[in-house]
């Protein structure tokens, strides 16, 4: 039997409300929330991270100039300092945190109360030593004075590390995990060809059918491509073909198919006849749950990973996400495999802005205070500035990611900045929530107990 991290909330009623997938509401005021804002700004955060089955934890006495760094037992790559916030109160709040040569920002919620999560790990590589003082500076924010605990992390390194990233559509492995993949020996598998959402190109596509069907092509290339900019081999990259919006379909449909609910095809395999790899253009396709599952069983016995990246079903809002994962995690089911498993969220349940202010502060960690998460760990990977310049090369080479400019002299469409991933994507480090893959099956088990339920 397992541990459990905390005490289990109703995780069905949250995962039913979040089914929905995201779209972008503009706010008249930072400070005001929205639907996409669901977690209240002056509850507490709680990932209960001194409990978790690969913490250490230390005490550490945190005073309004900061505090002073522990001795720690073993060593770690992640660390975070659970702190009180008290208020913050300007536009976009932060603190900023320095030991010796290294220094770090964390941006908040306006109004934001309670505890929360702050991200240190930077310490860690700047080679802090027991004893050293940590100085928290405030840009807007005050905290709680005390006894405040640290906790840390230890992964294994992935340089040479076998890893398989799934993104649900085009351009989830680049805003998630583009440091990871480019600094292991990842194989990147898109699910779907990002053939729905907003109409980017109708302005050379009347007709809707024909629009989803270029829009699909359009980013199905990219997911194969895009890779290629962080040194990805053509071999190491894959689009299974299936259509966006759907997985949700697939699952409930069982054992039926679903059809593209946009894009005009006359072969179901279109999108998956642009891979490079020649053994899946060939192989069958269907566009339904058990084959997706079958396709995935397929890439975890070919790359055979040391790690898995992937979405975290209960963290992240997005149907597509969420079934992607739960597709995933049945295959594990029939997987012989182990290995470790990075969790990710890009539609962070509590708020669809996350990660909260400008792109050169730390990730920190979502809203979340909902329950078991079926965490082991956690993991704060760094990007350096190089890093973080390729990794926004990337993204904006994503069509689906920057308004499309004709050139014709018309009006470009500007993007909601609270929802731009060119302020989302390219930070200091990407953070991953860990578990195995027991821990995968043990929240498949779960969900799945819920799913009559839900539907």
């Amino acid at each position: 039997m397992r541990k459990l991290t905390f005490k289990t909330a109703p995780i069905a009623l949250l995962f039913l409300a979040t089914l929905q997938a995201c779209s972008t509401v503009p706010v008249a005021s930072s400070a005001r929330q929205n639907r996409l804002e669901p977690f209240i700004r002056g509850a507490d955060y709680d990932y209960a991270l001194p409990i978790l089955e690969r913490a250490n934890s230390y005490l550490v006495e945190l005073s309004e100039e900061g505090f002073s760094w522990p001795a720690l037992a073993t060593e770690a790559d992640t660390a975070f300092l659970e702190i009180h916030i008290a208020a913050a109160d300007s536009p976009d709040p932060a603190l900023v945190v320095s030991a010796g040569s290294t220094a770090l920002k964390q941006y908040f919620e306006q109004a934001g109360q309670g505890r929360r999560y702050l991200d240190v790990s930077p310490l860690l590589r700047g080679n802090v030593q027991s004893g050293d003082r940590v100085r928290l500076l405030d840009e807007g924010v005050s905290w709680e004075t005390g006894k405040v605990t640290l906790v840390t992390f230890s992964n294994p390194p992935l340089a040479e590390r076998r890893v398989f990233v799934l993104a649900p559509h085009p351009d989830d492995a680049e805003i998630a995990a583009y440091g990871i993949y480019q600094s292991s020996v990842a194989d990147v598998v898109t699910v779907t060809a990002g053939d729905a959402g907003g109409k980017n190109f109708d302005s050379l596509w009347i007709d809707e059918g024909e629009h989803y069907r270029a829009k699909g092509r359009i980013r199905t290339l990219d997911s194969l491509v895009v890779p290629l900019l962080a040194g990805l081999r053509p071999e190491s990259i894959r689009n299974l073909g299936y259509y966006d919006a759907t997985l949700l379909k697939l699952w409930q449909a069982q054992p039926g198919t679903v059809a593209p609910p946009l894009a005009a095809l006359e072969d179901p395999a279109y999108y998956r006849s642009f891979n490079f790899d020649q053994e899946l253009r060939e192989r069958g396709f269907e566009s339904s749950w058990s084959a997706l599952v079958s396709d995935l069983l397929k890439e975890l016995e070919r790359i055979e990973p040391a790690t898995i990246v992937a979405p975290h079903p209960m963290l992240d809002r997005h149907g597509d996400h969420k079934f992607a994962a739960l597709a995933l995690f049945e295959a594990m089911n029939q997987w012989q495999g182990e290995a470790e498993v990075l969790l990710y969220t890009n539609h962070a349940v509590g708020n669809e802005a996350y990660p909260l202010g400008p792109r050169d502060g730390m990730m920190g960690l979502p809203a979340w205070n909902a329950g078991n998460l079926h965490l082991l760990g956690l993991y704060s990977h760094p990007l350096s500035a190089e890093d973080r310049r390729r990794k926004l090369i990337a993204l904006e080479a994503m069509h689906d990611l920057r308004p499309f400019d004709p050139r014709d002299g018309g009006e470009v469409i500007a993007i909601n900045p609270m929802f731009d991933y060119f302020r989302r994507g390219p930070r200091p480090n990407e953070v991953f929530f860990v578990t195995d893959v027991e821990g995968a099956r043990e929240m498949h088990r779960a969900l799945m107990k819920l799913a009559d339920w839900m539907f």
